[in-house]
């Protein structure tokens, strides 16, 4: 469902510019604002779902995500489109997080890795049509992409009728710490991997959801069909993780967690100066393919590092905080490259983006330990 809310932009956003004549970098503020919610919300909502259950939390995000996107259909001006995304981002806020606690909730280990990646390749799959979809219609409307949450109801029906409640006790989790003793929780390790989500999440929801856009927009100005070229990119990209996380399993069983994050943030830095050095449309499908497999690796190997270090019933809650951060980049992630992209154009957009995974993989070499 979250996936509705982000992967659908790329084509949406071109049509949004074109409707009310704005520029990349403010048409950016609907990536922005569906975000901002979460950076509140989340932990909160995550605390909550630790206490009452996250089923109910869960149908009651679903619920007011579904309503924003029938408001959707209503908006006039840009401004009202802004309010949508921003009740749409409320609605939103819980489910990033809850949905891989719930997973944690039935599997540890080598087993959590390995479904979180084919939990990931699921929704990779959804991503991945998606963004076609938007630009399809887009080219219909401009409206529709943003009326598409309308299918969380159907969600919400699904989660009623086949996820059982969950209750846990307090009990000693993976590493033996206690759950009323926050002080034994290993705070440098998460800390360094909710810093990891921040940069990651800027980096998708900067340089590649809002300005590889731009760059194929520059590359063929003249082009046919510009909405539909840029969803069939961006697509691609999801098709790319959704293959890569298939194989997350097996690569945990030969390479430490710790190592594969650092592969990821290279294969991220690897993945923006080649869209730099790309020198027509058809080229950018292979820095779009390494940017799906920095996907693929990077988000189920960050969550189940954070979920292997959260006791189970504080899970919801610590969850909750990786997924604040991943909000936080992708809320920061189009203002500060929509700053960068002001002072010094598309290209020092992929250049400052390229420079901060590699600030990443520094990070993981000389403070990791996770």
């Amino acid at each position: 469902m979250v996936g509705v809310g982000t992967s659908t932009m790329p084509p949406a956003l071109a049509a949004v510019q074109q409707h009310f004549g704005i520029s990349p970098d403010v048409a950016g503020i609907l990536l922005a604002v569906f975000t901002l919610p979460g950076l509140v919300l989340t932990p909160v909502l995550g605390y909550i779902a630790d206490r009452i259950g996250r089923r109910v939390v869960v149908v009651s995000s679903l619920v007011i995500f579904a309503g924003a996107g029938a408001a959707a259909l209503l908006a006039e001006h840009f401004g009202h489109l802004v309010v949508v995304r921003l009740v749409q981002g409320v609605g939103a806020a819980s489910l990033g997080a809850l949905n891989v606690a719930l997973i944690s909730d039935f599997f540890t280990g080598t087993e959590r890795v390995r479904l979180l990646g084919f939990n990931h390749s699921v929704l990779s799959i959804g991503t991945a049509l998606l963004p076609v979809v938007s630009g399809w219609l887009a080219a219909l409307q401009w409206r529709l992409p943003f009326a598409l949450p309308l299918v969380g109801i159907l969600v919400a029906a699904a989660v009623l009728a086949w996820i059982p409640p969950v209750h846990h006790t307090s009990a000693p989790g993976e590493h033996g710490s206690s759950p009323s003793q926050p002080s034994t929780l290993p705070w440098r390790q998460l800390g360094l991997l909710l810093a990891i989500s921040i940069v990651t999440y800027a980096l998708l929801f900067g340089p590649f959801l809002n300005y590889v856009q731009e760059r194929i927009r520059l590359l063929d100005p003249t082009a046919p069909k510009l909405y539909e070229r840029i969803g069939v990119m961006v697509g691609l990209m999801s098709v790319a993780t959704t293959i890569g996380a298939l194989f997350v399993g097996r690569l945990a069983k030969r390479l430490s967690l710790a190592v594969l994050v650092q592969c990821a943030c290279a294969l991220y830095a690897a993945a923006l100066v080649l869209f730099m050095l790309m020198p027509s449309y058809a080229f950018l499908v292979v820095p779009t393919i390494v940017f799906g497999l920095a996907q693929a690796i990077n988000q189920p190997v960050v969550q189940s590092l954070v979920a292997a270090l959260s006791p189970p019933e504080r899970s919801g809650t610590i969850l909750s905080l990786n997924r604040a951060a991943a909000l936080v980049g992708q809320t920061a992630g189009p203002l500060i490259f929509g700053a960068v992209y002001r002072a010094g154009g598309v290209d020092a957009v992929f250049w400052v983006g390229a420079g901060l995974a590699v600030g990443c993989v520094v990070a993981l070499r000389r403070f990791g330990g996770t």
